[in-house]
């Protein structure tokens, strides 16, 4: 019996945290941002375009690209992924969910053993992408990692991982791979090209059961940071990240008493410019706050919540070196929603 039983009859409502009403939960067209965690059974439903059932005139189908990273974040999560498809009055399925379905079949038959029989993911989050994983006889552990975002330098950093690396290669080709331990975690050395431009998949081999210490965003090389929206931390009941093509950002952001948390370290200390990545359809005042600075700010009108802009917020001064909490509240008067994709802070010039 899933949770739509009782008071709680949609999405999370009734679970709370597994012990509530229901046997496993059933979010409807979103993921959750952690799953339901341990031991909670869930899977989450969802359509490919916007409609249920067919509508003739709905014609916003979602790319195989979502559909693929969406069945891979659910996985990454320890859940399943109920997909949708709506056929016609003649009992026919439309041909943009079925050239959609075969592309999705061509992925999992490369990639199939990394989604299968695996479980959720030891990391809290991965820039990159996502990671399941297989225990294997004995008591040692397969790693999937499925990278989105392929380095450019050729250099795939598992942030915190402390296990021994067994073996390492690539899951489309067999390739063997190079990995090295480092005081940040592991770094895998790849080929200059991504086998698969939706998600590629690497395979680790490592020794026991993950051992994976909390590891925070720090300043790249230059002193920049880049605070993106599927790293950061929703406080609020309705404010969450949604994912999507042209999208992944922070959104349904309508309460103005939500709001955003990064967590990062910083190692230079110093005055930051401060850009945003925000689609709006109104002119939402908000602030920027860390290390005891702030800046107000307001977004401009893109036209669409799905277009985004870069828009310069001001300057923030980033004082102490170590673990450093950047907040992005909404100023309660004349507040209007926008959806927030990043936030990059670039060391700002005397």
């Amino acid at each position: 019996v899933n949770n739509r039983v009782g008071k709680g009859r949609s999405g999370m409502a009734g679970m709370d945290k597994g012990k509530g009403v229901g046997d496993y939960g059933t979010p409807e067209q979103e993921i959750p941002p952690t799953g339901f965690g341990p031991g909670v059974d869930w899977e989450s439903c969802m359509t490919m375009n916007n409609h249920w059932g067919y509508n003739k005139n709905d014609q916003n189908w979602k790319s195989t690209r979502t559909l693929v990273r969406n069945l891979i974040d659910c996985a990454s999560k320890g859940g399943n992924y109920l997909l949708n498809v709506g056929p016609t009055s003649e009992g026919l399925i439309p041909g943009a969910s079925v050239e959609r379905l075969r592309e999705m079949g061509a992925w999992m038959k490369v990639n199939g053993e990394a989604i299968y029989g695996t479980t959720a993911s030891p990391f809290e989050k991965l820039g990159w992408g996502r990671c399941t994983q297989k225990k294997l006889p004995g008591g040692n552990t397969r790693l999937y990692l499925h990278v989105f975002n392929w380095p450019e330098n050729g250099k795939l950093l598992v942030p915190g991982l402390k296990n021994a690396v067994e073996a390492a290669q690539l899951l489309a080709d067999g390739s063997q791979l190079s990995a090295a331990a480092g005081a940040e975690g592991v770094t895998v050395s790849l080929p200059a090209a991504a086998p698969d431009p939706v998600s590629s998949t690497v395979v680790l081999r490592i020794k026991g059961e993950p051992q994976v210490e909390p590891t925070l965003t720090a300043q790249e090389p230059d002193g920049s940071l880049k605070l993106v929206a599927e790293e950061a931390t929703t406080h609020g009941n309705q404010i969450k990240f949604e994912a999507g093509d042209n999208r992944n950002s922070i959104g349904f952001w309508v309460d103005s008493a939500d709001w955003i948390e990064w967590q990062f370290k910083v190692t230079a200390p110093g005055k930051f410019k401060v850009t945003a990545d925000i689609a709006a359809t109104g002119s939402g005042k908000f602030t920027v706050s860390a290390g005891g600075s702030r800046l107000s700010a307001t977004a401009p009108n893109t036209g669409d919540y799905g277009k985004f802009q870069k828009v310069e917020l001001g300057v923030i001064e980033l004082a102490a070196p170590g673990k450093t909490s950047l907040a992005v509240k909404a100023v309660k008067e004349g507040w209007q929603p926008f959806n927030l994709r990043s936030l990059r802070l670039t060391p700002a010039k005397e």
